[in-house]
């Protein structure tokens, strides 16, 4: 019962999305792109770093690799081609030598180790046995210690400058036109895939309240941990013994650093940031249960802290009086009632994957973005004005209710500018945020091409 919001996707330019990969993660190559390089140079100059011809290529035969089109060798196509990829590659090293040199970021090994298990996996699956990975590697000339060890370096780069850029992009005001915007959705309209059919409904979902008697065993247990915190005991061990949070309490209750931003819900924030470093709070009450939380580190606008979260129980009990309730708002709503003014009344944005009284689903991703209890209600043919419901379904272990009504239908066809537009500007607005960041850091680095 994590208090983090899902966060969006967000479309950057060809630009930003190479900086944000930090550098293009090495693979084993096959076939042609693992043909033999030739004889080494410098391409550029990038402060106190260089870029080798070598590295250029391998980013070109990985990109082939990757089924992206590479234009032919000896044409006019390909030599722009290798400008545009040693400019991003150039821009990399400017934004990871400033990111590098910031004392205030710091990866987490145990993150950089996840991904690159992660990654190292899905290479393997590229292959019918481990032997053949390691053959692939050795005709490259790398061990698979070797590579792993250079995959985990550029995956703690790409971390570091995700932290740099997350730190560096959000404040500057920029301003988007809509000729921009439209310029921008007619370049990419011939690589757009058609729109799925979709259905936007609104929905009030409703949590199984606990007792009155159950909340306050849950605040007596919370209090007595709280006790044992400040008498001494370690407070990360009494986090992965009691809390009930399965994202922090593995790691002690661990939440990594984060700012006052919405992250988490208001009153977990207005307590955390009220404390000084090594503080514990009293028990905090929110919608998820009861916390206790514990600065470990503060620096400027953010904190490092760790929380140890108790929920109430929920029986038998408050699940029929749920369901009655749920019942009862959906028979209101079939006679008439408006289903925003429930939604006001009883949804409980926190306990659903969406955080929200609405959503728009293409249809053929339904079991993929829903409950599965949501598959029937719409899996059918639905009218507009339809309402559905109540339906029951469990989410990160807890029962709820929903009542849907069906405000919109759309078949699948080909995206307009409209469909995309509150993309595209966030996409636009990243992208000028980041080249005017570019900018100042380009101006103050050393920066020489050298020709062929």
């Amino acid at each position: 019962m994590s208090c983090r919001p899902l966060r969006q996707n967000r479309l950057g330019s060809r630009l930003a999305a190479a900086l944000l990969a930090a550098a293009t993660l090495p693979v084993p190559l096959q076939g042609q792109a693992a043909e033999r390089l030739p004889v080494d140079r410098v391409v550029a100059v990038v402060g106190d770093s260089v870029i080798l011809l070598s590295q250029l290529l391998q980013r070109e035969n990985e990109l082939r690799s990757q089924g992206q089109p590479v234009p032919p060798e000896g044409s006019a196509e390909r030599d722009q081609f290798l400008r545009e990829q040693l400019d991003d590659l150039v821009n990399h090293q400017i934004v990871l030598q400033t990111a590098a040199a910031d004392t205030l970021l710091s990866v987490e090994e145990t993150a950089v180790e996840e991904a690159v298990q992660a990654h190292f996996d899905d290479v393997q699956g590229n292959y019918s046995s481990r032997s053949e990975m390691e053959q692939a590697l050795q005709s490259a000339g790398l061990t698979v210690q070797g590579y792993r060890e250079r995959l985990r370096e550029q995956v703690r780069q790409q971390k570091l400058v995700e932290l740099f850029l997350q730190m560096n992009m959000g404040g500057t005001a920029v301003e988007v036109s809509e000729e921009e915007m439209r310029a921008m959705f007619e370049a990419g309209r011939e690589t757009l895939q058609e729109r799925p059919a979709t259905i936007t409904f609104l929905q009030a979902v409703l949590s199984v309240a606990p007792a009155d008697s159950a909340k306050a065993a849950a605040r007596a247990t919370a209090q007595s941990l709280l006790e044992r915190a400040r008498a001494g005991e370690d407070f990360a061990e009494l986090a992965r013994t009691y809390s009930q949070d399965p994202g922090s309490a593995p790691a002690g209750g661990d939440l990594g650093w984060f700012r006052r931003e919405g992250a988490f819900v208001e009153e977990f924030e207005d307590a955390a940031f009220s404390l000084l470093e090594g503080q514990v709070s009293e028990v905090v009450e929110t919608n998820f249960g009861y916390h206790i939380i514990q600065v470990d580190q503060v620096r400027f606008a953010e904190r490092r802290a760790r929380h140890i979260l108790v929920i109430p129980e929920t029986g038998t009990a408050d699940l029929a009086r749920a369901r009655d309730l749920a019942e009862d708002l959906t028979a209101q709503a079939r006679d008439g009632r408006s289903l925003r003014e429930i939604i006001d009344e009883h949804h409980d944005p926190l306990v659903f994957p969406f955080r929200a009284d609405s959503a728009t689903v293409p249809r053929q991703q339904v079991a993929q973005m829903l409950p599965p209890a949501y598959l029937a209600p719409l899996g059918g043919e639905q009218t507009v004005g339809e309402v559905l419901g109540p339906i029951q379904f469990s989410y990160r272990g807890k029962e709820h209710f929903a009542v849907l009504k069906v405000v919109g239908t759309r078949e699948a066809g080909a995206f307009e500018f409209e469909d995309l537009r509150d993309d595209i500007r966030t996409s636009l607005v990243q992208q000028k945020r980041f080249a005017a960041l570019l900018d100042g850091l380009r101006a103050k680095t050393y920066v020489e091409i050298k020709s062929n």
